[in-house]
């Protein structure tokens, strides 16, 4: 039987180290499973689309039409949102046996599969570009910058661009995802405890929805992410 293609020695040793830990309950040590289940009340769009605080029926949608479609009215309907509290702590547990090895490993693999797909995504897209890529220098269709425009263009170009938070099913942590600019490098940067001062709940729609963060965490965010971009461009 052929081996799939997420299962590196790596990934293999952690799921195998993961089971003995938690010895098939909750990744997070904690068994039996015990918490409540709330549920709550809540106002959505009737139309898919996110939005924390929908406008009175009939008025205007505050979300832009696709172009050659109309502007639809603002349209709600009451759902019944289910929230999972674990009784031991504020863990990412959304529903009960959430977090217990066999659906969280089925979890890893998906994310495991995800990033390879887009890790080979990436490095053939910068196949592509080597392959074309003549080793000009692209200006605008315009006309191109004169010699001091061309140095206040790039010397005002940042480091990095902020690709998106998320959780790492490695370490249990919050990480950035950051890309390097005029790159196609990737870097990871764990952020450690740094959003343990934000709610659960505002936590989760910074990484699900990349809603921002209060000033002074965006700030501690930020500051890792230079320091960690810094040390990749000092060693490199």
């Amino acid at each position: 039987m052929a081996i799939p293609k997420w299962a590196n020695t790596e990934r293999q040793n952690h799921l195998v180290k993961l089971f003995l830990k938690c010895g098939g309950f909750c990744v997070y040590g904690h068994s039996p499973c015990q918490g409540t289940l709330e549920r709550k009340e809540t106002v959505v769009c009737e139309w898919g689309k996110f939005c924390l605080e929908p406008v009175a029926n009939g008025e205007p949608c505050r979300y832009k039409p696709d172009e050659g479609k109309p502007h639809l009215p603002c349209n709600v309907r009451h759902a019944i949102k289910l929230v999972w509290h674990c009784s031991y702590g504020d863990y990412p547990c959304y529903m009960p046996f959430d977090a217990h090895y066999e659906f969280f490993a089925s979890k890893l693999i998906k994310e495991w599969v995800a990033n390879d797909r887009a890790q080979k995504s990436a490095e053939w897209q910068a196949e592509r570009q080597q392959l074309h890529n003549v080793g000009e220098r692209k200006y605008p269709i315009g006309g191109q910058f004169n010699f001091i425009s061309q140095e206040i263009y790039f010397a005002d170009q940042p480091q990095y661009y902020l690709a998106g938070l998320a959780m790492s099913g490695l370490t249990f942590k919050p990480f950035a995802k950051l890309r390097l600019a005029s790159s196609f490098v990737a870097l990871h940067i764990d952020l450690g405890d740094t959003l343990r001062k934000v709610s659960k709940s505002k936590r989760r729609k910074a990484v699900r929805y990349g809603i921002a963060l209060p000033l002074e965490i965006q700030k501690e965010v930020d500051k890792l992410c230079n320091l960690a971009v810094k040390h990749y461009l000092d060693n490199s």
